[in-house]
């Protein structure tokens, strides 16, 4: 069964009643549109490598934007649309797509306009969904303009009949029934383009003190979660919907596969920037974790639970993305708060996960993890030190090298990595390097040119406050 994603727009259609009473309608986004829970039009387009769960949308991509405008007059606003689209403005649906992929993918293309014959009766009785309507339309928009719309990767055809906004899952035709105030209905729907489904959020889940038991026994709700605009918020979409967009590359994403310590980067900054748990053979299939601070997009205060905290999804990535939030302050009656904070626990019995939030900080956050049903590892505690990480190269007793000289070695991934060394002679200055371990625990550091002699060389990991004790590595540069 098809179903079309809406998104009312109050002032052109008065009201937009919410069809099911779990529904929760997202905070203001400085726009005049609400969501409808009568879904994204699915598509079966099947995913570009099968076993594969990523539909990579890369590179730069063509848009055609077609502003149609009845004989009889309407209230379309063309220079609008476009600011609200393809524009420079850092608002824009351009500028959004260009922050949440990190510069991965950048639309281009251009804003038209067209004359069509008078308003259609079904654009004046009511709220008709016409996306054949504004299709066709679109269609004739761009001939009229000499263009071609098979050139161009995605459409967006806005026409004034009756309010909403319509957009196949994955798809390229995007439909637009009115004016909107902000550019708020475009990051929406193109999400749909993309594969994102309207996401829910496990509320009133059971609790013993800082333990939230989850998925079992919750309640689950539509929307609520204000870390996507496709679920009921205005910021960047999520992590995991990132990379299934080919976003995120392996170094900052991984598949948590053993237990332990793992540090998440701030999202759309360094290091990892997404971990994922597998449910196996469960529903939802992954658990997905991301850790926020503010941007112009992901507008909250600096003391906002959600950029001081995990941000936990439990989530099915196939044919579409498929999100469901962890409330992680059930003890609030609100989804505003949902952010795992440091001490606070998270238990899925079911499949063996336990998830602990040990700090956090201005460059990322510390978790504990365990998998299979194991104990959970210890957070880090402060005085203590950490161990130190592995160095794989140069080996032990490794002959003289020529430059550069590679460290690679292992770590906590996303550990902060620092690698001093110093010439063995008397009168040697230290140098120091440092990097991120990346989302398997990875880290790797090139050294500069240094001239010929034996080198004595220190590295260390730290998460957070907590720094290990040190690995010694003796090398040799060749003459």
């Amino acid at each position: 069964m098809r179903k079309t994603a809406l998104i009312c727009i109050p002032f052109i259609l008065s009201g937009c009643s919410l069809t099911d009473e779990s529904t929760v309608p997202p905070p203001s986004l400085n726009d005049n549109f609400a969501y409808d829970e009568r879904d994204a039009i699915p598509n079966d387009t099947p995913l570009p490598k099968p076993g594969i769960n990523q539909r990579p949308v890369v590179g730069t991509k063509k848009m055609l934007v077609s502003v149609i405008k009845w004989q009889d007059g309407d209230i379309l606003n063309k220079p609008l649309i476009e600011r609200h689209t393809l524009s420079s403005d850092p608002d824009s649906l351009k500028s959004y797509i260009l922050a949440a992929s990190h510069g991965k993918l950048t639309l281009a293309g251009q804003v038209i306009s067209y004359t069509s014959g008078p308003r259609p009766e079904q654009c004046k009785s009511g709220q008709p969904m016409p996306l054949s309507l504004a299709t066709s339309e679109g269609r004739k928009a761009a001939e009229a303009n000499g263009l071609n719309p098979g050139n161009f990767d995605y459409l967006i055809n806005v026409i004034d009949c009756g309010g909403a906004a319509s957009a196949y899952m994955p798809g390229r035709i995007i439909g637009v029934y009115g004016q909107s105030a902000s550019p708020h209905v475009y990051k929406h729907e193109f999400g749909h383009s993309l594969g994102y489904s309207h996401g829910k959020t496990y509320t009133k889940c059971p609790q013993d003190g800082e333990t939230v038991r989850a998925p079992n026994e919750c309640t689950t709700i539509g929307y609520g979660d204000t870390g996507d605009s496709v679920s009921g918020g205005g910021t960047l979409y999520p992590a995991n919907n990132r990379w299934y967009s080919g976003w995120l590359d392996q170094s900052q994403s991984a598949v948590i596969e053993r237990s332990g310590l793992y540090r998440l980067g701030v999202l759309g900054q360094g290091g990892p920037q997404l971990y994922r748990i597998n449910r196996t053979g469960l529903t939802p299939s992954q658990i997905a974790l991301e850790y926020r601070k503010p941007t112009i997009y992901d507008d909250f205060p600096p003391t906002d639970n959600r950029v001081n905290g995990v941000w936990v999804r439990f989530t099915t990535m196939g044919n579409n993305v498929s999100n469901i939030q962890l409330d992680a302050t059930p003890e609030s009656a609100t989804t505003v708060d949902p952010a795992m904070q440091p001490g606070r626990v998270l238990k899925d019995d079911t499949a063996g996960i336990t998830v602990r939030v040990c700090t956090t900080s201005v460059d990322g956050a510390t978790v504990a993890i365990a998998i299979n049903g194991e104990t959970s590892p210890p957070c880090p505690v402060i005085g203590l030190p950490l161990l130190p990480p592995g160095i794989q190269t140069p080996a032990f007793g490794a002959p003289a090298t020529p430059n550069p000289v590679t460290f690679q070695g292992t770590s906590i991934p996303g550990a902060k990595i620092t690698l001093s060394y110093t010439m063995s002679s008397k009168n040697s200055k230290s140098s120091i390097e440092t990097t991120t371990a990346d989302a398997t625990g990875v880290w790797r550091i090139t050294l500069p040119s240094l001239p010929p002699g034996i080198f004595n060389a220190g590295v260390i990991q730290e998460a957070g406050n907590s720094a290990s004790l040190i690995n010694f590595r003796w090398f040799e540069v060749a003459r």
